[in-house]
């Protein structure tokens, strides 16, 4: 037996058991991880439809995308830090420390009288859910050994699709029966329900392991992607005298990240594991997927509301058309890369995404939401072959010691692709509107009640303006779906998960 067979056959057999041999127990605090998960996943997007209505009534349609951003940002950059603070300090502390300020930044959301106190609320949720998703992950692996922890894991990405592509459908329903502040504190009783839980059932017994926290690269990628998105975002009001010297020291920055996480014991990023190409290619694959589900989730509610005319019920029926194509997706996904290959399942799924990106930028007012949500479920079906044969292939593609570093890069290149695509986006639209519009009007224009206030040419003039704007986002998101397209042919044909050899490159 070779040496590093040896090492992988006496990790097999050495790793803990299960902490919790009680299976109500178990059943009970899979339930909060489960509550955990869907909370954060649905937080980014359960507010695109009921956003028209927030702007309409808060005003600052400009800051339109940093509500979204700042969610997506933050948590990016929590995420990796609250893996190793549920290492050094245990799972408990984390996760309330998680739950307490995701269940204020929510609270505090619903009353936010004006657009920058939402915001700043924001930052409060997207920390709190980048503390409870690893929080949640590693209690998983507490509680279950590894052959059903692995059905788990596939559950709850189930769960995340879901919930990140069927929020703007719950978002419509509250703004149409309640109210828009009811999208931020339906979270409450359920982090309640997750935080009793955890109270009452988890035990904790863990042993304290040494790490060494990369907080120069976390301070580092947080003013590096921040000062990017406020650069990109508000282009328009900062003129080229301050535009170019901003992305010049946004260039400085990441360069400096660049090197820290180089030569960081434990990085934020890892970029040793990029040698491997498979792991590179899962990792700029899933950035491609969040951006854009960005595009095709977050924007074009406002274009279905704003423009076409039509209520946030619409507009989330249309939306959520995505969730139900994209589990198909996942599902047909996983029979192609089990059949043929990895890259077979993400060339189909990225030619799909490709035709409805096309339908997206074909979109017209006189097409009506049918044609939207057309375009936004072949996204979702597309994206759905292939996310998840990303992650798989990049598990596959190294050593058992490494798979939780691959799986973190997967998934913080979603995340970060979903905080880069919202700055992009939201730089376009408020680019594209800064010569057109003025004042408050684009924010009257989308409250049904104030349309008809509208003289007939003025109004078509402004939906003009905001279906151009919104439309050159369609145009930049069938961009990155085109890389996205190219970056499949990264992965090797002979590939799959039961045939092929890793990629050791």
């Amino acid at each position: 037996m070779s040496e590093r067979a040896a090492v992988r056959e006496t990790d097999a057999t050495t790793e803990p058991a299960p902490r919790f041999s009680d299976r109500s127990t178990r059943v009970w605090l899979l339930t909060a991880a489960v509550i955990c998960q869907f909370m954060a996943a649905i937080e980014g997007t359960v507010i695109a439809t009921a956003m028209p209505t927030i702007v309409s009534q808060l005003g600052d349609f400009h800051l339109f995308s940093w509500v979204f951003g700042t969610y997506f940002l933050t948590q990016a950059v929590t995420i990796p830090l609250s893996g190793r603070f549920a290492d050094l300090f245990g799972r408990k502390p984390v996760l309330f420390f998680g739950l307490g300020l995701f269940l204020a930044g929510s609270t505090l959301c619903g009353v936010a009288p004006n657009m920058v106190f939402l915001i700043v609320c924001r930052i409060a949720q997207g920390i709190g859910a980048g503390a409870m998703l690893p929080g949640a992950q590693t209690l998983i692996s507490d509680i279950y050994p590894p052959e059903i922890r692995a059905k788990i894991q596939g559950y709850l990405s189930g769960i995340w699709a879901s919930a990140a592509v069927g929020g703007p459908l719950l978002g419509a329903v509250l703004v149409s029966n309640l109210s828009w502040r009811w999208v931020f504190w339906v979270n409450v009783p359920l982090g309640i329900a997750a935080f009793t839980i955890i109270a009452m059932m988890l035990q904790e017994r863990y042993e304290r392991r040494v790490h060494q926290i990369d907080y120069r690269g976390a301070v580092l990628m947080m003013l590096g992607i921040g000062l990017l998105m406020f650069t990109m975002i508000q282009a328009t009001t900062l003129g080229m005298s301050l535009f170019l010297p901003l992305l010049a020291v946004v260039a400085v920055l990441l360069t400096l990240l660049f090197f820290q996480e180089r030569r960081a014991p434990e990085p934020i990023i890892p970029l040793s594991l990029w040698r491997n190409r498979i792991v590179a290619v899962s990792t700029i694959g899933c950035l491609t997927v969040g951006a854009t589900t960005v595009a095709s989730s977050a924007f074009l509610p406002a274009y279905i509301q704003g423009v076409m005319g039509y209520s946030p019920m619409i507009a989330g029926y249309a939306v959520s058309v995505t969730s139900i194509t994209w589990m198909f997706g996942s599902a047909a996904g996983s029979k192609i890369m089990l059949r043929f290959s990895y890259r077979l399942a993400t060339v189909i799924g990225s030619l799909i995404v490709m035709v409805g990106s096309l339908i997206l930028i074909a979109l017209d007012p006189s097409r009506g939401p049918l044609w939207a949500a057309t375009g936004t479920g072949l996204i979702g079906l597309g994206m759905g072959l292939f996310q998840n044969t990303y992650f798989v292939a990049a598990q596959a593609s190294v050593d058992r010691d490494q798979r939780g570093m691959a799986t973190a890069s997967t998934l913080f290149a979603r995340i970060l692709g979903q905080t880069v695509g919202t700055a992009l986006f939201g730089g376009i639209v408020n680019l594209g509107l800064a010569d057109r519009i003025s004042g408050n009007a684009v924010n009257e224009i989308m409250d049904p009640m104030l349309r008809a206030n509208f003289a007939p040419a003025e109004f078509a003039s402004l939906t003009l303006a905001i279906a151009e704007a919104l439309h050159d986002v369609y145009w930049a998101a069938g961009i990155i779906v085109l890389i996205g397209f190219a970056t499949t042919f990264g992965l090797p044909w002979n590939l799959s998960p039961t045939k092929g050899v890793r990629d050791k490159s």
